[in-house]
């Protein structure tokens, strides 16, 4: 994995859409809740979000796939989030942003409040072109070795049962589920070294 941290707008958007694409893809979640176009736009204005932030890496030069992750310790900065947000509501109905922020909820962080610290991951996509490769596996390997070496969970949260079972495969475990207002689920995930 490496940070993405030389790209162009262009580029942001252009790799922001093809991650929208394969959330979209997915046919099942809470991708189902909103517009196609606008759950592909959210994860460009996220992915831009992201960027901005310093937490968006990638598996390498060829971007197979993306992955943004923080600690529970570092500081969000507030402009990129304020950018995001104001995107949202410009370039996304008002109705699908309900739903974006409905099911960003976080779910890890209220059942990880205890945690002094945790790796939390908040996006991980392989791209439609490389899927069934491995690359998720590889793609979780580096918050899992940061979470190891500082002797801390790894967590995120998803929304289908299928998602579920492939970060299992990966070796987490599901700690918690909740309903959202949508009637979708959310689902926290947790890696910790045994």
């Amino acid at each position: 994995m490496q940070k993405v941290n030389s790209m162009t707008k262009e580029e942001l958007a252009h790799y922001g859409t093809l991650i929208g694409e394969a959330f979209a893809a997915e046919g099942d979640g809470i991708a189902t809740t909103a517009p196609r176009e606008d759950i592909i736009k959210a994860f460009e204005i996220m992915t831009e979000y992201f960027y901005n932030s310093g937490v968006l890496y990638t598996t390498s030069d060829n971007h197979e796939g993306f992955l943004a992750y923080w600690r529970k310790s570092t500081k969000i900065k507030l402009k990129p989030a304020l950018h995001m947000v104001g995107r949202m509501l410009r370039e996304m109905s008002f109705r699908s942003v309900r739903i974006v922020a409905g099911s960003s909820e976080e779910l890890y962080a209220k059942v990880y409040k205890k945690e002094k610290d945790y790796v939390a991951v908040s996006m991980v996509v392989v791209l439609r072109e490389y899927q069934g490769k491995g690359y998720m596996k590889r793609i979780l390997e580096h918050p899992f070795s940061e979470a190891e070496r500082e002797g801390i969970p790894c967590v995120l949260d998803t929304d289908t049962e299928l998602k579920v079972a492939k970060y299992t495969k990966c070796g987490m475990k599901n700690t918690a589920k909740k309903q959202l207002k949508s009637g979708q689920y959310l689902y926290t995930m947790e890696y910790r070294e045994d």
